[in-house]
């Protein structure tokens, strides 16, 4: 009972810092409503404020640190949009494809990692990494047809050219990219010779399905050794 107890009263705290971010989010928008342009489109302002809540809902089980990071990035998207940032700043759309870049590529990792631990296989790093490398290659591409339909359909003007939309496309996949290097590094004990080739021979990470364990002693081993040491 005590137990069930304290593990309710964790879910609840953590609803509330959700909830608190996604307020949070929605206010810094509705600020940046009031100081838009005459210009904006209404569609612009209400498109971010209902973001806030798509997020809310889909990312709802997602890991806090996860679900901060994507609510400050749709600051940027919303500044471009409503603050013409976009039109100012004529660089400003390839940093923002960049972050969605790595934005995406993590939570392509999540997804893979929750993945194997509700179907409890082994944690394999090569297929978290280049899952979470396709992962955000599709979402940048995705998102490309997402603006083409708009201008298609409601004439918003988001797409300028196929040189603009390629060059969102590349951002993102520079900003996937980076992610995934930095998570080869995170794994690079994982990167021996004898490793890859089980893994093409379709045999686990480690003897007992989990990398982790194995970093895990890696880390204890060094850690003991620089102790020793002074």
């Amino acid at each position: 009972m005590k137990n069930g107890l304290v593990e309710w009263k964790g879910v609840k705290v953590e609803t509330l810092r959700r909830l608190g971010i996604s307020l949070l989010t929605a206010l810094v928008i509705f600020l940046f409503c009031i100081f838009a342009p005459p210009q904006t489109e209404l569609f612009d302002k209400i498109g971010m404020e209902l973001a806030v809540l798509a997020i809310a809902l889909f990312l709802c089980r997602f890991p806090i640190g996860t679900y901060l990071m994507v609510n400050l990035f749709l600051i940027f998207p919303a500044a471009g949009s409503i603050l013409k940032l976009y039109d100012r700043f004529p660089g400003y759309d390839r940093v923002v494809h960049y972050i969605s870049g790595l934005l995406l590529g993590a939570i392509g990792i999540y997804l893979i990692e929750w993945i194997f631990k509700r179907l409890s296989l082994p944690h394999e790093p090569f297929v978290v990494i280049l899952f979470g490398g396709f992962f955000s290659f599709a979402g940048a591409g995705f998102w490309e047809i997402i603006e083409f339909l708009t201008d298609c359909i409601l004439h918003m003007g988001v797409q300028h050219g196929n040189t603009d939309t390629m060059g969102d496309i590349v951002a993102g996949y520079l900003g996937s990219v980076s992610f995934q290097l930095f998570k080869c590094f995170e794994y690079r004990k994982y990167f021996s010779r004898e490793r890859i080739r089980n893994f093409f021979k379709g045999q686990p990470a480690s003897p007992d399905g989990d990398p982790s364990s194995a970093a895990a002693q890696g880390i204890s081993a060094e850690h003991e050794t620089a102790t020793a040491e002074r």
